[in-house]
């Protein structure tokens, strides 16, 4: 039976390898598929794939890589900008208060020197004034000596037509000396 054995098992095995073939050919016929159709298309999805690849999927890809990249810079850009513009927005809003107290200062320095010209103007306009009174009151003291002047001229000559009139009665010295004593005390 150990004959019988070894012939039948290589016999099985071609059985079954054949049985496998036919099995495969039986699949691949039950599908339709024809080996040397499927290598050839097999083949040509390679080759599609490949120049798909090569010179569409790549530049494809690398144009979307640049655009991201671009997008992401100009995000980057605007975030700055913005950053920039809430600097240069707190630079204006303390540069104003800053203006601003400046500008407080100068009226404020304004209003004191207006008052210190406004006081010095009044005292000069008082300093001028007293001049001008005592300038006037040194004219008329001058004028009033003038006039005592004229006056105690007339007076004398008053006095002379009137000592001539009692001179013509002639009088002694005496009594003309105290009657033009008399005279003048009576025009003081």
């Amino acid at each position: 039976m150990h004959e019988i054995l070894q012939i039948l098992i290589p016999v099985a095995h071609a059985a079954e390898s054949g049985a496998a073939d036919v099995a495969n050919d039986s699949v691949t016929a039950l599908l339709g598929i024809d080996w040397k159709l499927f290598i050839a298309q097999l083949f040509n999805f390679v080759i599609v794939l490949f120049v798909l690849w090569r010179w569409v999927f790549k530049p494809l890809t690398s144009k979307l890589e640049q655009r991201s990249a671009k997008i992401e810079k100009s995000i980057k850009e605007a975030q700055e900008i913005q950053e920039k513009l809430k600097e240069v927005e707190q630079y204006k809003k303390t540069e104003i208060e800053k203006i601003r107290g400046e500008a407080n200062e100068i009226i404020l320095k304004a209003q004191k020197t207006a008052e210190s010209n406004k006081e010095q103007i009044i005292s000069e306009a008082k300093k001028s004034a007293e001049k001008v009174l005592e300038q006037s009151k040194k004219e008329m003291q001058s004028e009033k000596l003038k006039l005592l002047t004229e006056v105690r001229e007339e007076a004398a000559s008053l006095v002379v037509l009137a000592t001539e009139k009692i001179l013509r009665e002639k009088l002694d010295p005496k009594k003309d000396a105290e009657l033009i004593k008399e005279s003048l005390k009576g025009l003081k």
